[in-house]
């Protein structure tokens, strides 16, 4: 497309520019979704029907009175009586369309290079006046040029190409001599060619995906795309973390800040792995909107060691033995970090490494485990002491109400935490969850929240989630392996010990970082633009985003998420290679 178009503006002696989805763009998945914005901002329920019923009224009188095109004013002048004075409605439009469009990052650098080599012109059918244009030049640095708005020309592109007229005229070119590019086939490219100038139909290739119903900010979300520098490329995995990963993360994010105050937090732990990129997104909120706040390495095996003891060993062996069916004896041992006996004592167990456990296993795998109790409790002991130090390194004391944030589903992970907790320091924790599905531990109801819960999906919805819940753990995770416990550094702090997982997998680590530097980049974007049109995106529409594209993953995505090796190491094996794909459900 670059390359035909550069070849047709060397042959050309002028250039005419687009403006609209050309040479500037808005962040939005479709342009009429400003009025969303704008009712939200306001308070004005309906809006953007009464928005588009004043327009069309103004077409209407413009037609009665012979006039080619309409206003920014005539169409507030025909806006139906509302709470808000049409003027300010006016005007916060005005201001609001300034602040949303941004030069196109495909054509910024073409058209300055243009500039500079030939006359340019801007030609655009648009009610905004011609100092919406000049103002939009100057504030972002670009080359101020002749303008030709059909707001201010009364003539218009669209209906017989009279604005082209007056752009050949003004510039004294023969029609065939001047180029005109612009996006729509009609009036950029028909017209234009009716009226002899040359055309080319410029095609953006960063288009908003579309999942679901669009709101106001979820469109702002998804529109954010024909912005991004640099552009998210598809089918990769920064791709993945901008489009989803991203509006989820600030979501929650937000989410959990509107939690913290009233629920009176004293400190915000956001547990490894599934915190990470919140807790690097948390260190770029503005001081005071959240509590204080660390990353916390820990997880369910790591806090289910710590609180195993003598007298609930038999309870927390069943916990041991989850999930192990196909799984070596010795790999339950390394997943809860305790080392195995030599592979000659395993053998003469009947436990060796060519042993599969299954179900007619599983009553000689407990009989090891109670033999073998001296040594798990061992490990369970140092992670008790070591998570206790870990904890007060953090200035947790007793009588704190702590939030710890966990992607999801059941709530075990919290329920492990507090377990642990009874033992050994007596402070408040309340789970705050991306999501929780209805299943969720019965204990934990009144000490838990989330941002999608039953209050806000249905059953069938959640259900989908749930599902694939892997793929919204995937937009979680981190560059490092999951912490099973602790044990005590040379200096006296505390290290967390992690579990590399049965096999090797170099590429996680890069996959995550990918992930985490697509939603970072989204996240520093999407709340620079919500500063800049003074507005607070609602969490439960831009986590919808996630939701939607949970519910419905495509091929391309899907053969993505076959590249991902052994992502769970909990459930993962020495002698199977399990790809992310295998776990959806799409």
């Amino acid at each position: 497309m670059l390359t035909e178009m550069t070849d047709a503006i060397t042959g050309a002696d002028a250039v005419s520019f687009d403006v609209f989805d050309t040479l500037f763009v808005r962040p939005l998945s479709a342009p009429e979704d400003v009025f969303d914005l704008l009712g939200h901002r306001f308070g004005v329920p309906r809006f953007r029907r009464l928005r588009e019923e004043a327009q069309a009224e103004a077409f209407h009188r413009m037609q009665q009175a012979g006039r080619q095109e309409i206003t920014l004013d005539g169409i507030y002048e025909c806006l139906a009586p509302v709470a808000v004075p049409a003027m300010v409605l006016r005007d916060a439009e005005y201001a609001m369309e300034l602040a949303l469009t941004r030069p196109n990052p495909e054509l910024a650098a073409l058209f300055r290079d243009c500039v500079a080599a030939k006359p340019v012109v801007i030609t655009s059918d648009m009610y905004l006046p011609r100092r919406f244009f000049a103002e939009l030049l100057r504030r972002h640095g670009l080359p101020e040029v002749p303008l030709f708005i059909s707001a201010d020309r009364d003539a218009t592109k669209r209906d017989r190409g009279a604005l082209f007229d007056l752009v050949t005229a003004d510039l004294g070119l023969p029609p065939e001599r001047v180029l005109h590019i612009g996006d729509n086939p009609r009036s950029d490219v028909e017209q234009a060619r009716a009226r002899g100038l040359q055309a080319v139909h410029y095609q953006t290739s960063r288009r908003p995906t579309r999942h679901g119903p669009s709101t106001p900010f979820s469109s702002m979300a998804r529109g954010l795309v024909r912005i991004a520098d640099p552009v998210p490329q598809p089918k990769t995995f920064y791709d993945l973390g901008y489009r989803y990963g991203g509006p989820a993360a600030v979501a929650f994010l937000d989410w959990i800040a509107r939690q913290a105050g009233p629920d009176g937090i004293d400190h915000v732990l956001f547990i490894s792995r599934d915190g990470f990129v919140l807790d690097r997104l948390a260190r770029t909120l503005p001081p005071g909107l959240l509590p204080p706040s660390d990353y916390f390495r820990g997880s369910r095996v790591s806090f289910m060691m710590a609180a195993t003891d003598q007298d609930n060993y038999a309870v927390q062996l069943e916990q041991f033995l989850a999930g192990a069916e196909g799984l070596a004896p010795l790999e339950v041992l390394e997943r809860i970090g305790v080392t195995p006996p030599s592979d000659a004592v395993m053998r003469d167990l009947g436990l060796g490494d060519d042993v599969v456990i299954d179900p007619a296993l599983r009553p000689r795998m407990r009989a090891f485990l109670q033999a073998y109790r001296p040594e798990i409790l061992k490990v369970c002991r140092r992670n008790r002491a070591c998570l206790f130090q870990y904890l007060l390194s953090l200035g947790l004391r007793p009588g704190m109400r702590v939030a710890l944030v966990d992607v999801g589903w059941r709530g075990t992970t919290q329920s492990a935490l507090v377990q642990a907790l009874a033992r050994m320091l007596p402070i408040d924790v309340v789970g705050y969850y991306l999501c929780l599905v209805p299943a969720a531990e019965p204990a934990l109801a009144r000490t838990c929240k989330a941002l999608l819960s039953p209050r806000s999906l249905s059953a069938e919805q959640l259900e989908r989630i749930y599902a694939n819940r892997v793929a919204v753990e995937l937009m979680f995770s981190a560059p490092h392996h999951s912490v099973i416990g602790y044990e005590t550094a040379p200096d006296g702090g505390i290290l967390s010990v992690e579990d590399g997982g049965r096999r090797e997998a170099p590429e996680l680590a890069r996959i995550s970082t990918e992930i985490i530097r697509g939603i970072e980049d989204f996240a520093a974007a999407y709340t620079g633009l919500c500063r800049d049109l003074d507005l607070r995106p609602d969490p439960a529409e831009l986590a919808g985003i996630l939701t939607d594209f949970v519910g419905n993953i495509g091929e391309e995505t899907l053969q993505l998420f076959a590249t991902v090796k052994d992502f769970d190491t909990w459930a993962g094996c020495r002698k199977a290679e399990r790809s992310l794909r295998d776990y959806l459900a799409a």
